[in-house]
């Protein structure tokens, strides 16, 4: 039995290994420029889902909807009624979903969707040789461009825990950032989409007209990541701050390489805020974060805030007040070297002048963390934390 376990952990790390050299090998670089347009900041559920569902009924030409999570539940049921009727008005209709994160929707209302004229797709099926890696490498991002004018780009998924409606109080309200553009930008998040259709689902889709840049707006650079290039992106962008992080994340796992990034910014000076949830929607996440939040507070110019008005799950850092990122990914591993996700680099002082008081309202709704708050006595609570560092890669 013991040789058997051996075998089997042995394999599943040479999978892990091999799959994600192989992925990072294979990794599309797909590259836009610098945009110009209008960007929305919408940080409540009830609100996007207003502006999100509108838009929708008033799309002409087609709309195209990515979700990692998309639940069987009332919100759900809206979302695709919208679609059924749309698609049969004439409108090109295409729903994408992450294979795991949208496994609960059931088959009766693909079906529905279908007969309706709506195009359906799973994106990131598992597959050989590596088949435990292909298992853990999600499309976690959520993009919907509509009449490749209109982009949606950011943290919400599709479900009821997004509008503030939880079974789990802890988790209500949900506190959440998302991004409405319009503009030219919308084409690069449109062709984001279909590079993800055409990887696994038919009839293939064909990219529409090219963008063009009229010059005027907020200046944005949208980046699209997978196996490991976001890791890239994020250690040249600590690098360079000489002043300031901000991190809103709801879970504070990052790679090795990000991580000693931070702790080098830390140690020539830059002040590095971070924002976590103070309840979890997943077992281990405050476990695997512990390790790391305890080492940045070895510096005075770390500051640790967990929020305490429900469940913080937005995705955010700020660079020097300067350079905004915005998106689909967390300040995890998992995102930063194995999932599929998708930002927005926003430049320019006014935009983040203009979302600060957002942030500044969470700041208030949560609670500083001290040494002491991140003690774990418990043998029990010390075998968790030990598992979930050994974990965190996958978390």
């Amino acid at each position: 039995m013991l040789f058997w376990l051996v075998c089997f952990i042995s394999w599943l790390g040479l999978d892990l290994y091999l799959g994600q050299k192989q992925a990072k090998k294979q990794a599309p670089k797909r590259t836009y420029p610098k945009r110009k347009g209008t960007i929305d900041f919408i940080c409540s559920g009830p609100e996007f889902f207003r502006q999100f569902f509108l838009d929708i009924r008033n799309a002409r030409k087609r709309i195209y909807c990515l979700f990692y999570i998309i639940r069987d539940d009332r919100i759900t049921g809206e979302f695709f009624h919208l679609l059924k009727k749309k698609a049969r008005s004439g409108v090109d209709v295409c729903l994408l979903m992450d294979w795991q994160g949208s496994s609960k929707i059931k088959k009766h209302h693909l079906n529905s969707l279908k007969q309706a004229g709506v195009r359906v797709g799973c994106s990131r099926k598992p597959r050989l040789p590596y088949f435990f890696f292909s298992l853990q490498q999600r499309n976690h991002r959520k993009i919907t461009v509509i009449d490749s004018n209109i982009a949606y780009l950011g943290g919400f998924n599709m479900g009821l825990e997004y509008m503030g409606e939880s079974d789990n109080p802890n988790l209500s309200p949900w506190r959440d950032y998302h991004l409405r553009l319009l503009g030219p930008s919308a084409i690069d998040l449109e062709s984001e989409f279909i590079a993800d259709w055409n990887e696994e689902n038919q009839p293939y889709l064909q990219p529409h007209e090219q963008a063009e840049d009229h010059g005027s707006g907020i200046e944005h650079l949208i980046v699209p990541s997978g196996s490991g290039n976001l890791e890239e992106k994020l250690i040249g962008l600590v690098r360079s701050a000489k002043r300031s992080i901000f991190i809103g994340t709801p879970y504070f796992v990052p790679s090795a390489l990000v991580f000693n990034e931070l702790i080098s910014a830390l140690a020539r000076g830059v002040h590095v805020t971070v924002l976590i949830p103070k309840h979890e929607d997943h077992p281990f996440v405050q476990e695997a974060a512990r390790p790391f939040l305890k080492e940045l507070m070895r510096f005075p110019t770390a500051r640790i805030q967990s929020f305490t008005n429900g469940f913080y799950h937005a995705k955010i850092i700020i660079f020097d007040e300067e350079v905004c990122d915005i998106g689909t990914a967390n300040f995890d591993a998992r995102s930063q070297r194995i999932n599929f996700e998708c930002n927005c680099f926003i430049y320019g002082k006014d935009f983040i002048k203009q979302i600060r008081p957002f942030i500044e309202k969470d700041l208030c709704d949560s609670e500083t963390l001290g040494a002491a708050d991140l003690s774990v006595h418990s043998i029990g609570g010390k075998a968790k934390t030990k598992a979930a560092y050994l974990l965190r890669d996958f978390l």
